[in-house]
């Protein structure tokens, strides 16, 4: 894929992003234009994006965007028709509001449909797009509600799921995620791991994915997302379909199984380069990544959840197999994908 100046927000195929904070390109300006040479565009999280894609801008890279507020998060945004105003003001692909966060109720669904239907009328007063963060256990337990509440809004809507790890890892949060993008018109998945592109696969219009771990998940208010410990790179394993500790990798390696990268990005060499380098992970995990979400969006429509499903099982396949020492068996997420 590659990223257009006018990008077709509501196009004849999905599209993907990078789902990158403000930090993130400040620090590693090079991320965005690595991104548009893989993807359709860059998300941008926090609330001073707008600030940080005018400068990207005003450096020459063109690139289509947009912006996740952090609202959810309390990141004290300004009112939202000033954040519209200033999205619109450097050329969002489609400004976004600047994000609920819709907690778990076992008991009471009154909360969360109110809130997804005042969310929506602020949304069509201003033009702009729906953007909730929502407990994971509200696809996994209660996904007819949410098909309910989001399709009656009869608009787009990005769609951030809440949990300390990872929210497909929910009995039921794969099948549950299925179901609400088959049914509900257009979702962007925002703040994601590589479940968003299987998201893709189903009917969602948009998958943005992030580089870190607290890009790809994010815990309730209340809570801290769960990383494992280890100083090692993570990498994105395109084979195994998941994501795995550089010191894990190099121990495949040492015990006679070495994971070789065909990507440009690699050449053909062992991903467990990554353990004993100061190399970055980052232009491996993105070539990876997009790899996995060009295979998807290029499949046809009527293909596309065939051919990820297929791209899931032989990665199972891989998991426990004779000569091959690796992971034993594959995580909640993978295992959700092949049995949904």
């Amino acid at each position: 894929m590659m990223a257009h100046a006018e990008w077709q927000l509501e196009g004849p195929t999905p599209t993907a992003s990078f789902y990158l904070t403000v930090e993130q390109l400040r620090r590693k300006p090079q991320l965005a234009g690595a991104a548009v040479e893989l993807v359709d565009a860059i998300t941008v999280a926090g609330p001073s994006g707008p600030e940080v894609v005018r400068g990207l801008r005003d450096s020459g890279l063109e690139l289509p965007f947009l912006c996740d507020g952090l609202g959810y998060a309390n990141k004290g945004l300004p009112h939202p028709e000033s954040w519209v105003s200033l999205q619109r003001s450097v050329g969002a692909a489609c400004p976004l509001l600047p994000g609920v966060y819709l907690g778990w109720d076992k008991d009471d669904d009154r909360e969360f449909l109110g809130a997804v239907q005042e969310q929506s009328r602020i949304a069509a007063d201003l033009g702009a797009m729906i953007l909730v963060a929502i407990d994971a256990r509200w696809i996994a337990r209660k996904t007819g509600i949410v098909v309910d509440a989001l399709g009656s809004v009869g608009q787009s809507v990005a769609l951030v799921l809440v949990h300390p790890g990872d929210p497909l890892s929910i009995n039921g949060a794969v099948q549950g995620l299925r179901r609400v993008v088959q049914r509900v018109g257009s979702v962007y998945l925002l703040r994601s791991d590589h479940g968003a592109i299987g998201a893709l696969a189903f009917g969602a219009r948009h998958a943005a994915v992030g580089l870190m771990t607290s890009t790809r998940h994010y815990a309730p208010p209340t809570r801290r997302t769960w990383r494992r410990p280890g100083h090692s790179a993570r990498l994105f394993v395109r084979p195994l379909i998941d994501w795995y500790l550089a010191s894990d990798v190099g121990g495949w390696t040492a015990a006679g199984q070495s994971i070789i990268c065909p990507l440009p990005c690699c050449g053909g060499s062992s991903l467990a380069r990554f353990l004993d380098t100061d190399e970055d992970a980052d232009w491996h995990n993105m070539n990876a990544l997009a790899d996995l979400a060009d295979y998807v969006i290029r499949a046809p429509a009527a293909d596309r959840a065939t051919a990820f499903l297929e791209q899931c099982r032989s990665a199972t396949a891989w998991y426990g197999l004779a000569g091959f020492k690796g992971p034993d068996k594959p995580k909640a997420q993978l295992t959700g994908w092949v049995l949904s």
